[in-house]
This record gives structure tokens, sequence and C-alpha cells, in this order.
């Protein structure tokens, strides 16, 4: 397991415990627009797990933002309402001192997915969320 996900630097362990078993993991970075970077891990060439960072206009809230992510519906929100998760994904808000001049009046939003990996296990999803979501907060995307 590499100690950072396309750039993000997270503990490998909370990243296995989502995976399933196999052989090789890779990992491919995508850009579908202009405010969204999606890391793509894959266990044997096959697209198990996506890592997303994506841009929202100021004002959404994390229960608004977690429908673009179906795997989160039913999904437990946290007290401070900034996580949401279920078995198979889960969505964070960041800090609100996240912000960068390229993306104004924008709040930066993490969603962490299974893909047909047979992954169901929140407390794995939401310790992985939690992580990812400060890993991103100290990183390069935030400043």
């Amino acid at each position: 397991m590499p100690s950072s996900s396309c750039g993000i630097a997270v503990e490998p362990a909370l990243v296995k415990a989502v995976l399933p078993g196999g052989d090789s993991l890779t990992s491919a970075t995508q850009k579908p627009n202009g405010g969204t970077v999606r890391c793509n891990l894959y266990v044997d060439s096959k697209l198990v797990l996506s890592l997303a960072q994506a841009w929202w206009s100021e004002g959404h809230t994390t229960a608004a933002v977690a429908p673009a992510y179906p795997g989160t519906k039913d999904g437990t929100m946290s007290e401070d309402e900034r996580f949401i998760h279920s078995g198979e994904a889960g969505v964070g808000r960041t800090v609100s001192s996240c912000k960068v001049a390229r993306h104004p009046e924008q709040d930066l939003y993490v969603a962490v997915e299974t893909r047909e990996s047979g992954v169901d296990d929140p407390d794995a999803i939401e310790k992985l969320l939690v992580a990812y979501t400060k890993a991103v907060e100290g990183s390069a995307a935030c400043r």
C-alpha cells in the first residue's frame, strides 16, 4: 500500500480496510471538470475505490451534496454535520478556511466511494473519509 493516493497522504491501513483482496494496486487521477479531482484505485485492473475532491457553491450543506454520490443514501450524519457515510461511500466538507483563488465563493467537499468491491463497512468508510478530508485540508488543494 502506498502512503499517498494521487498525492494526498493518508494512512495506508485506512485505505486497505476498504479494498477487496487482490494481487496488484494501481491508481489514476481524473479531472472530469474544472472543479473536481478524482483519484481512482484499481485492484487487479478493476476500479474499486474513488476518492474525490469537488468544489461546490457556498451555501450547500453536506446533506445537499451527498445525493450526488448515490452510495451515501441512508447514510449516517456526523453530529457537526460535516460528514455523512454509509458502508459503501461518504461525503465530507472541508473546514471553512479551505479557500483558493481559482474557486471563489465555493466550498471543497471530499467523497469516498467504493465501486463494485463488495465492501460494506461503515466504520472503515467513516475512518477513511475523516482522515482523507483532513489530509486534503492540509494539502495544496486548500491553499
